[in-house]
């Protein structure tokens, strides 16, 4: 059933209408046809109104996700942990000291490197399944028989043809499994980073807490910012080449 109907089956909507409509043609005095009109006319809003407010904003699509036991996967799941524990520490810390600010920014920006995280996981299995269609088995060795052929043939187009055109596939065969890799190293070195972040903060709340440190030094956190920015840079580059890669080989 659809909302609109829903909205025309709401008994409010009736109600509103009668109501808008007798209070028209008793208090206002206006004549009958004019006081349906006017009851109508309310009722149409109310259906309106409510199509509205049920329409909400768009959804955006959610990441895919890598394949169960793939270097992302597992990688992905590390960080998740390593982001909850962070988010956890920030829920834990107060509103006033310098320490619990670096601990809620950590834990934000943490938040934002795992949603590109999960954006370059959706990626990396994305070079997969273009992987699952162009590395079929025996490529390897048809390329060299093609290439056996084009060589003792040099003036048959049709086995040079043939030979570039299978050369070209494992072209991009190649380049995909350099891209998977360096999607996986980057996704390693992030969950890593992450986790690493994890350490850090988890010491400069203990030492705010149990020395009576209040402050972080300026080292501590430009040494935070620093980790944060270099992995959001590092994915960021990591996203755009898989870009290319993808784009290529579609």
């Amino acid at each position: 059933m659809s909302r609109f109907t829903d909205e025309l089956k709401d008994p409010w909507g009736p109600l509103f209408g009668i109501i808008a409509g007798g209070v028209a043609g008793i208090g206002l005095g206006v004549v009958a046809p004019v006081a349906a009109g006017i009851g109508l006319a309310v009722y149409g809003v109310k259906v309106a109104v409510g199509l509205a407010g049920s329409a909400g904003p768009p959804r955006l699509p959610s990441p895919v996700r890598p394949r169960y036991g793939t270097p992302a996967f597992d990688w992905l799941k590390r960080a998740e942990a390593a982001t909850k524990s962070l988010e956890d520490m920030a829920s834990q810390a107060g509103r006033t000291t310098a320490t619990d600010v670096a601990v809620r920014g950590a834990a934000e920006q943490a938040r934002g490197i795992l949603d590109d995280m999960q954006r370059l996981g959706g990626q990396s299995a994305a070079v997969m399944a273009a992987m699952s269609r162009v590395n079929v088995a025996g490529l390897d060795d048809e390329l060299a028989q093609l290439q056996t052929a084009a060589s003792q043939n040099p003036g048959d187009a049709n086995a040079q043809a043939s030979y570039q055109a299978v050369r070209d596939r494992a072209a991009v065969r190649d380049r995909l499994q350099q891209v998977g890799t360096a999607i996986d190293g980057r996704l390693q070195a992030s969950a890593l980073g992450l986790e690493g972040l994890v350490a850090r903060v988890a010491e400069l709340s203990a030492t705010a807490n149990d020395v009576g440190q209040v402050d972080p030094t300026p080292q501590d956190l430009a040494r935070i910012t620093t980790e944060l920015d270099g992995l959001r840079l590092g994915l960021a580059d990591a996203a755009k080449v898989a870009t290319q890669a993808l784009g290529a080989a579609g």
